[in-house]
């Protein structure tokens, strides 16, 4: 892992698991924007705690419980297999922080719908991690990644546009999660990414434009990051490729600033 961590800086935001974090917040305010939703500062940092809590505890789990299957080899699952006695206090530490934060600086609204969220995440470790179904795993990320991420808008929602916004979302994310599963460990399997993601490319376009053009672009632009990267992805190392296919839902930046004036 050492030699990991000097010749590839890059893989740091992978291995302490804060990529996904900068991820959910630059949507979360993309989504508040275009749909007029307040986001202040609290919320954002409760989101980024919440991801990075997930994220942790995932690949923590992962990396520990290895007695019914084949340990995983992935630098991230190696970082959390030879510093899970430093990461766990680290875990508990920031657990406890969010825990106060959620329940003294934010409104109750927010509360409430974070805490529905927080069910779904927890009968998401218990079928994954406990029962050890691991079909509906990505499937299930994307789902709760997407409605995390617009968790402060999910007020704003006035019509089918606005809900395909975040579907549409949610598919990004589940795309982004096969395709690095995918990608990773060079599969043959069959499930075609490219053609997912220019399908999600497509529908954002044509209807979305007209309605919320700011989400539609941003959806499109990183939809057609997906499709470019499975074409040219025997030119990248598995490493690399999981780095690129979150650099692919960092289309926010663009569009922050345009949703300033188009929404």
């Amino acid at each position: 892992m050492e030699r990991v961590s000097t010749a590839r800086p890059w893989l740091w935001p992978n291995l302490l698991s804060i990529d996904a974090p900068i991820v959910a917040v630059l949507w979360q305010l993309l989504f508040a924007r275009c749909f007029h939703a307040d986001v202040n500062v609290m919320a954002a940092v409760l989101l980024v705690l919440a991801v990075w809590l997930i994220y942790a505890a995932d690949r923590l789990l992962d990396a520990r419980c290895s007695r019914w299957r084949k340990p995983l080899r992935l630098p991230r699952h190696e970082f959390y297999r030879r510093h899970w006695p430093v990461v766990t206090p680290v875990w508990i530490a920031v657990l406890a922080v969010a825990a106060w934060l959620a329940c003294t600086r934010i409104s109750a609204e927010i509360f409430d719908r974070g805490t529905a969220l927080a069910a779904g995440v927890g009968f998401y470790f218990v079928v994954v991690h406990h029962l050890r179904w691991h079909w509906p795993k990505e499937l299930a990320v994307g789902i709760l990644f997407a409605l995390g991420a617009s968790l402060a808008a999910w007020g704003k929602v006035r019509s089918a546009a606005d809900a395909a916004t975040i579907a549409l979302f949610s598919c990004l994310c589940w795309i982004n999660c096969v395709a690095i599963e995918k990608w990773e460990r060079r599969s043959v399997t069959p499930w075609p990414v490219g053609a997912a993601a220019l399908l999600v490319a497509v529908a954002a376009t044509i209807f979305l434009s007209a309605h919320r053009p700011v989400l539609s672009g941003a959806e499109a632009l990183s939809a057609l990051a997906f499709v470019a990267l499975d074409r040219g992805r025997d030119h990248f190392s598995g490493d690399a490729l999981r780095v690129l296919a979150d650099v692919a839902l960092l289309s926010p930046l663009l569009f922050l600033p345009l949703a300033r004036t188009a929404l």
